[in-house]
């Protein structure tokens, strides 16, 4: 794990250090990366007969802890936008109605194409571990998939001029909007973990953890806890995102403005936006920005501690 972490903050160090140069290769590399990656879990979760026969098992857990993240998220969220904010109820905006037409199909495959390229890449490689390729896999794959991806992730912060400016330009009372998704985050994963006692209290916030970076934090948990905790905070990770972007109305009219950005977690700077802006409003986006770049940079600390435990 140490030598993970060197690796991602190292990558930070040098993309700072290489701020006015930009590299372009990084968002292609990172893009590739990660469907690498998830391809290689999939062959080893289709290798795994054990890990096969359980997929429905872990799934069915993965829905229980989004589903109890959704409500402790946005009970969190909806008091601070009433209490500390000291907005009224009628404040809160209705969800605009949706009609199923063409153009809608069209804007639900430009927000979720990369949900959906991700999961056939999981799903892909299920198939063929499962047919036996997996024998054919160098036993560090995931181990060199990560590292890459590790680099990416840490040179494209180092990179971001932006960060600072961000943070600068945040009402005060916004800033606690990532805490209130982090902590709102870990009561629903102590919750699942009474519930649910298949795995320890420590897995799941692990799991929880990584707040819908499902690329980073699978891979993470899986070096550390082993394939199938992996696959578990990886489907987990997955169905927030996906939840955020299916479910912002209805999140929106149960517990106000603020919950889809807690909900979309680390997602809300980029994947997640363009729903919260549509959603929310446009006066959101800042402060999803700010949540998003926040949740993020925690995820590679978080995470590895869980893990420790």
């Amino acid at each position: 794990m140490l030598i993970v972490l060197l690796i991602l903050w190292g990558s930070v160090l040098a993309g700072h250090l290489l701020r006015r140069w930009p590299q372009r290769w990084v968002n292609p590399l990172l893009t590739l990366s990660i469907w690498l990656m998830l391809f290689i879990i999939g062959i080893e979760v289709g290798g795994n007969e054990i890990l096969v026969n359980s997929l429905g098992q872990l799934g069915a857990q993965a829905l229980t802890l989004t589903f109890i993240t959704a409500i402790t998220c946005g009970t969190g969220s909806l008091w601070l936008w009433r209490h500390l904010l000291s907005a009224k109820p009628n404040d809160q905006r209705r969800a605009p109605r949706r009609t199923f037409t063409r153009y809608s199909l069209r804007g639900l495959w430009t927000t979720m194409h990369e949900s959906i390229i991700i999961f056939v890449c999981f799903a892909g490689g299920c198939v063929l571990g499962y047919l036996g390729i997996d024998a054919y896999i160098p036993t560090r794959a995931s181990f060199y998939s990560l590292c890459v991806l590790l680099v990416c992730v840490g040179f494209g912060i180092g990179q971001n001029k932006e960060l600072l400016n961000h943070f600068r330009h945040i009402k005060k009372g916004y800033i606690w909007m990532p805490i209130v998704t982090i902590v709102g985050t870990w009561i629903g994963a102590i919750i699942t973990a009474l519930l649910l006692t298949d795995h320890s209290l420590s897995d799941w916030l692990a799991v929880s953890s990584g707040f819908g970076y499902y690329s980073l934090s699978s891979m993470l948990i899986t070096e550390v806890r082993g394939i199938e905790l992996g696959t578990l905070a990886l489907i987990y990770n997955v169905l927030r995102e996906v939840t955020t972007l299916i479910c912002a109305p209805l999140l929106l009219r149960l517990f106000g403005p603020l919950s889809p950005i807690s909900m979309g977690g680390a997602t809300t700077a980029d994947t997640t936006l363009p729903t919260i802006s549509r959603v929310s409003g446009t006066q959101f986006v800042p402060i999803a920005i700010f949540h998003g770049l926040v949740v993020d940079l925690s995820v590679p600390i978080l995470v590895p501690f869980f893990c420790a435990l």
